[in-house]
Parts: structure tokens; sequence; C-alpha cells
């Protein structure tokens, strides 16, 4: 995002730096300073113009692209921010069990179809401290193994119903298909 002055126009906001929340730096560059806050995890990250001062009514000019739709989020973030407004806190939510199944499982499945065995396949997903003992770890094993089965289950029709695109056997007993 870019940050000019606005010529003649007496409705826009005034640029004031200090009314930025977070803490700020300033870095000279090749096109003239960048603005840089943090406030918590969220960062701004804004060029100025040559001239653009403070008490400046300005305008700010976005990159147009196909991506565009998808960051008008961050680019009213980063105008609410110029405007002394602290950003929204992310609502992140925790990660189901069942989030974490389906993502090892893919993991899992990644690792089996590129060549790895499966004690490789433990180590990245449970860490190498976890695979110290894989002699004498079965459950460890016993886990990789349900990874990998329920990977193939998903291969085989079971990720339409994971995408929500087909009714589980569960939501309608009776209807479950006949093999």
């Amino acid at each position: 995002m870019r940050a000019s002055r606005a010529h003649g126009a007496s409705t826009r906001p005034t640029f004031d730096l200090w009314r930025v929340p977070g803490r700020k730096r300033l870095a000279l560059g090749g096109s003239g300073f960048t603005l840089l806050t943090e406030v918590s995890a969220q960062r701004l990250r804004m060029s100025l113009a040559d001239d653009l001062s403070d008490g400046a009514a300005y305008t700010c000019a976005v990159p147009l692209g196909p991506g565009l739709r998808g960051q008008l989020d961050a680019f009213n973030a980063q105008a609410q921010a110029l405007q002394g407004h602290a950003p929204a806190e992310d609502s992140t939510r925790a990660v189901t069990r069942a989030a974490l199944l389906h993502l090892r499982a893919l993991q899992a499945l990644d690792g089996a179809q590129a060549g790895a065995s499966h004690r490789d396949i433990a180590q990245g997903l449970f860490g190498l401290d976890a695979v110290v003992r894989w002699h004498a770890d079965g459950e460890l094993r016993a886990a990789v193994r349900h990874l990998l089965r329920r990977a193939e289950t998903y291969m085989g029709g079971g990720y339409l119903s994971l995408a929500g695109i087909r009714r589980t056997a569960a939501e309608h007993p009776g209807d479950e298909p006949v093999r």
C-alpha cells in the first residue's frame, strides 16, 4: 500500500504518524520511506510518498492484481491503522482433534507416496524424540498405520464427506452404499 498526498481534498483524513498504533520504524529504501508498524502479531507495511507531510490530507493506492479480492481485509485494516484505530484481534479457532487427524493423515499419505518408510513418516509427524524407541513403541507404529488407512479412505471417496459434498452414513442410517 502506498500513502500519497491528496490535492484539493479537504474531506480526506489527515496523516498523523503518531496516531498510527504500535511500534513504528521508518526505513529508507529506493522509493522513499517505508513505514513499518507492529501491533501484537499484526504488521503494517506502507511506502510513503516524498511529498507526504504530517497533517496533510492523504490517499492510499493499492496494487491491483488477481488476488485483490482476498487482500481487501488486509488493506482495510491498514487504512484503519492509519486513522489511529488498533487492528482487530484475529479470531483464530483452536484446531480440533478431527482437523489434526485429517492433516496428519494427508501428510502421512504424502510421505508414503514419496517412498518414505513408516519410521520416516512417524519422524516427520511426531518428531525425532518420539521415534527414538521405534521398535519398543508399538503404539506409535499403530498410529502411523491408522493414519495411512485413514488417508487411503479419503482417496477412495471419503474426501467427499470431509469436504461436505456427500453426507456420511452416520447422518442417514440405512442409506450406506453397498459394496
